[in-house]
């Protein structure tokens, strides 16, 4: 799971516990190419944890969280080309004007994005959370994402890390088929997926899946 990168010289201002290092985002990228793993889409993903479909044997899904355009182009796409890589993206609908659509449409066309719904404001969804407020979230990104991007998402990047029983039932509803929390707690694999005490209240494995967060790297 990853969210800003600063490039080298600059600092990450204080209370800021998303952001990592350029160094820190090369030390990843080096570490991923000198072990083999190779990357996969959430289609990939989805295909290999409902039917055991065939994936590399080190398979790794990187997630980019928000609207971070400049990011994307500036670390993650060139990584990308050189690796014959994919990179996922978590994206909010909301503030996202003509030029920023047009924007990413441009970044879309290499052919490297796999675009999926961080929903539609951003909205940490919590048991008092009113139901229209979760359908907005969940269904009113698909048909934009579709429209700019050209494919249906699949998979829906909780906001905050935040889902209730409620919400993956709707999620499922919406035709999703994999959400993903913010909590790391290890590698996935066919027939088994961690789970911590939040999500074993859901008991719905494949709507609560775990993500490392990229400030782990040290």
């Amino acid at each position: 799971m990853f969210h800003g990168i600063r490039g080298a010289g600059k600092n990450i201002l204080e209370g800021d516990d998303t952001t990592i290092m350029e160094e820190q985002f090369q030390l990843f990228v080096n570490f991923a190419k000198n072990n083999g793993f190779q990357t996969i889409t959430v289609a990939q993903l989805a295909d290999f944890l409902l039917h055991n479909a065939r994936i590399p044997p080190r398979s790794l899904l990187m997630i980019v969280d928000d609207r971070r355009p400049g990011t994307v182009e500036n670390y993650f796409l060139p990584v990308a080309e050189d690796n014959n890589w994919t990179v996922t993206l978590g994206w909010i609908i909301s503030d996202t004007d003509a030029e920023l659509w047009s924007w990413m449409e441009r970044l879309n066309a290499s052919g490297r994005l796999d675009v999926q719904s961080h929903g539609y404001h951003h909205l940490y969804i919590t048991d008092q959370t009113p139901e229209k407020d979760i359908r907005r979230e969940l269904f009113d990104p698909i048909p934009l994402l579709e429209q700019h991007f050209g494919h249906r998402p699949t998979a829906f990047i909780w906001p905050g890390g935040n889902f209730t029983t409620q919400s993956v039932a709707l999620a499922h509803e919406a035709g999703y088929t994999l959400g993903f929390t913010a909590f790391s707690r290890g590698p996935l694999m066919f027939n088994w997926v961690p789970q911590g005490p939040e999500e074993r209240v859901v008991g719905d494995p494949l709507m609560t899946l775990p993500r490392a967060w990229s400030t782990d790297l040290t």
